[in-house]
């Protein structure tokens, strides 16, 4: 599940909430994914000792900013978050406003500049220490770099510091559960639904965990029950899939994860869920499909290169076959075995070329490593080969005899028989394949 921030635009100190009920922006909502959280009603104002009270300018701008944000949304139109965080440091600048740091922060985080979005976070909790949203976020930038032990830690300052939140044990619950920690996992997220009923993300906790658990009927109870809280969420829609296909409904399945793939093209976890079901179900045409898409975003992945290449070799391709164990090889720093017996394959029973499959297939028994199963396909394969090249010999040599004997005779030149035309330097084509 992917880290959401709080929406942009919600928090607002609630001196301006009668010019913003009157200008149509009070309480607006998030210009992003319609499963991102909600920051709810505009906060209350700030203690009057905790910071001055901000200026009429900064109000204004303040109001502008929110007005900005809500135009866009009106239109449909992609956020420009670069104006929107044009607009907010114009508002800090006038005056500090903690709920302006913080939604600078999260037009900072939209456009991939977390370091800034966290000091901005950062900035507007030590402006109003109980900005709670602020303090979520800090967590979710860390969780969004990788830094997983961070956010963890800061999820639980969270739930020290805001007892109440369901955001950070949504959050926390997911983080248990991506490390196999399940009854964390769930105890959080049963947590964060008694906060928050309407957290799918929570939902989605309790349905990963029910797999986990191997208990897909429960699982299903639960996705279903999130359907209809977000009845277009792609992950929901894949989750569906994944419970059925566990349940053994493989068509079913397929369908659900191309409604997720419908509802959002580069959601990666239905479009790898199809490319390995076309991989088992040897449809090679949709591993091709699948497999280039999931290049597309991720060139990096060799066992997909591999994949794609065995596919093409299914599809006489050949060429294109090799330049993909080309590219799974090198991107494997040559640590794939497999690409070597595929490439070996593809040598010997599609270009009949029997020397360098040899060769592929000396290679994957180096890289395999130094003891191979009793019966190994690549030994029989070997065998072959070897069987074919020594055959081809055999009929060289035969032919070169049946000439020099021609040739004593005084026989026409050419009348030696006929010679191993046609046998290549694999020779003789192999009667079956694996």
């Amino acid at each position: 599940m992917t880290p959401r921030e709080l929406t942009l635009g919600a928090l607002a100190p609630a001196a301006l909430a009668m010019l913003l009920a009157a200008s149509g922006c009070a309480g607006a909502g998030s210009a992003g994914s319609s499963s991102a959280p909600s920051a709810g009603v505009p906060l209350p104002p700030p203690p009057a000792a905790a910071a001055p009270p901000p200026s009429a300018r900064a109000e204004r701008l303040f109001a502008d900013a929110l007005r900005a944000q809500e135009d866009q949304r009106k239109l449909a139109v992609p956020t420009d978050w670069a104006l929107l965080e044009r607009k907010w440091r114009e508002v800090v600048d006038a005056g500090e406003i903690a709920e302006a740091r913080y939604n600078l922060g999260v037009t900072l985080a939209e456009q991939g500049r977390t370091a800034d979005a966290r000091a901005e976070y950062e900035r507007a909790l030590a402006s109003k220490p109980s900005l709670r949203q602020a303090a979520v976020n800090v967590a979710v930038l860390l969780e969004r770099e990788g830094d997983v032990r961070g956010a963890a830690a800061a999820y639980g300052r969270v739930l020290r510091e805001f007892p109440e939140d369901a955001v950070a044990r949504e959050r926390l619950a997911a983080l248990y559960q991506a490390s196999g920690q399940n009854d964390d996992a769930w105890r959080l997220a049963r947590e964060a639904l008694q906060r928050d009923p309407r957290s799918v993300g929570a939902h989605v906790v309790l349905v990963k965990v029910s797999l986990a658990r191997k208990d897909p009927d429960l699982a299903k109870l639960v996705v279903l029950r999130a359907q209809r809280l977000e009845p277009k969420n792609a992950e929901l829609a894949w989750l569906e899939g994944e419970v059925l296909a566990r349940q053994g409904d493989d068509p079913a399945a397929a369908e659900r994860w191309r409604r997720a793939l419908s509802l959002d093209p580069g959601f990666r976890p239905a479009r790898t869920a199809l490319f390995e079901a076309a991989l088992e179900g040897q449809q090679w045409g949709a591993v091709a499909e699948h497999g280039r898409a999931l290049l597309a975003e991720d060139p990096s992945d060799a066992r997909v290169h591999l994949a794609v290449g065995i596919a093409l070799r299914h599809l006489d391709k050949p060429e294109d076959a090799l330049a993909e164990y080309a590219e799974a090889e090198r991107r494997s720093g040559g640590s794939l075995p497999e690409v070597y017996l595929a490439r070996g394959v593809l040598q010997m029973r599609v270009k009949n070329e029997c020397q360098p499959a040899l060769a592929s297939f000396q290679a994957y028994a180096r890289a395999a490593g130094p003891v191979l199963p009793a019966g190994a396909q690549v030994t029989k394969l070997q065998r072959e080969c070897e069987q074919i090249l020594e055959q081809n010999r055999q009929a060289e040599e035969a032919a070169r005899q049946m000439k020099a004997e021609a040739e004593r005779k005084g026989a026409p030149k050419g009348a030696a028989g006929p010679g191993p035309s046609g046998a290549a330097e694999g020779g003789v084509k192999p009667t079956s394949a694996p």
